[in-house]
């Protein structure tokens, strides 16, 4: 499950010590060699052309109008309404071969969550992952809950929305889109050369609605790296506004490549669809902040 993943791979960069891992004095000094090496080439970032600076004041400027409500809410509130999940996972290897995949329908409504459907093929093989992956298929005991998502994935105060940060940064329009929500207008946001080693987040692109700058989508990459270890991740969210007034998950998707030192790279991805929302008996529109009145 996506959100079962995406603790697993979190945790993994809490890790202090991997003693399974052992490796001589050499290759230590070769990497850390590699990774200065790196970060000097880093250095010395091209200075902003007059038009990236002009779309940058301008992006950041409409980034402080932002309302991150919707998208916030709809994740944190979900859990109050009765609601299907379709849930796809796989494993590939390096070459995009997929290993092994599962796919489930979970119900959550009033007498909790059952699986009405799973369906698998292979085996998935968590490696030096498989310590920090639950077996339990109760999401909210084996991974992230989806109102977790949200707080992970959009940072109180993200960099790339800070004017002072934003030589960081390459900002622009991209082509309008379409959601689940309605036509949005899309902004692009990269890190420019010389800025990512320092940059945990690469890549974001941020969907809004038309006629509201709301934010109803986002998706994000971001990388980090130690001397051992090495995740590329990337998220993608959006919401629905459903007949009552507040918003809702629509899809999410997650795909991660975890590299060890000396281990093969592990590559997961899951998508997640949520659907068929109703109310529960026990549910309660209190605390979202979204309900139209």
């Amino acid at each position: 499950m996506p959100h079962l993943m995406s603790r697993s791979f979190l945790s993994v960069r809490k890790m202090r010590l991997l003693k399974q891992v052992s490796h001589g004095p050499v290759l230590t000094w070769s990497m850390c060699l590699l990774f200065l090496a790196a970060g000097c080439a880093d250095r010395n970032p091209s200075p902003l052309m007059p038009e990236e600076l002009a779309a940058a004041d301008s992006i950041t400027a409409l980034l402080e109008r932002i309302d991150e409500t919707a998208l916030r809410s709809a994740f944190q509130s979900v859990s109050t309404r009765a609601h299907t999940q379709r849930i796809r996972t796989g494993q590939f290897d390096e070459d995009g071969t997929l290993l092994a995949s599962r796919e489930q329908e979970v119900r959550h409504d009033a007498e909790g969550a059952r699986t009405i459907r799973s369906e698998s093929s292979g085996t998935f093989d968590f490696g030096y992952l498989r310590r920090f992956v639950s077996t339990d298929d109760d999401s909210e005991e084996a991974g992230f809950a989806a109102s977790d998502l949200s707080e992970y994935i959009i940072p109180e105060d993200p960099p790339y929305a800070v004017a002072r940060n934003r030589e960081a940064w390459r900002y622009e329009f991209a082509p309008d889109s379409i959601l689940s929500a309605g036509s949005v207008r899309v902004i692009r946001i990269t890190a420019r050369p010389g800025f990512e080693v320092s940059r945990s987040i690469r890549h974001v692109r941020l969907y809004l609605d038309r006629t509201s700058d709301r934010l109803v989508g986002i998706y994000i990459e971001r990388v980090h790296a130690a001397l051992w270890f090495r995740e590329e991740s990337a998220f993608f969210l959006s919401t629905v506004r459903l007949p009552s007034g507040t918003w809702a998950p629509d899809h999410t998707r997650f795909e991660t490549r975890i590299k060890l030192l000396l281990r093969p790279a592990q590559r997961f991805r899951s998508a997640t669809e949520y659907y068929d929302f109703g109310e529960m008996v026990q549910a309660s529109n209190r605390d979202d902040p979204d309900r139209t009145r």
